[in-house]
């Protein structure tokens, strides 16, 4: 099985935006079902939880790429004892 099928299918952070900005978009043209209204609402508490998720992961792998390219450049810059 693929790590979407693994997930449960869930959307790319593309794909819940895009979702999350149609179901926006028929809120606020107030053309909506009032039956289906709790359900886009409902879709979209679950899209902004993956959005979130998304982002919290990212931010953690940028801080650790930036964390270790700033300790190699540390240690470029720091001449070993042996040289000196």
């Amino acid at each position: 099985m693929s790590d979407k099928k693994k997930k449960g299918d869930e959307p790319s952070y593309a794909a819940a935006s895009a979702e999350l900005e149609q179901i926006l978009q028929d809120i606020e043209s107030g053309e909506i079902d009032l039956d289906l209204l709790s359900d886009k609402v409902e879709r979209a508490a679950t899209l902004l939880a993956v959005c979130r998720q998304k982002l919290a992961a990212t931010e953690t792998k940028v801080k650790k790429v930036t964390a270790e390219l700033a300790a190699a450049m540390d240690q470029e810059a720091t001449p070993d004892e042996d040289d000196a």
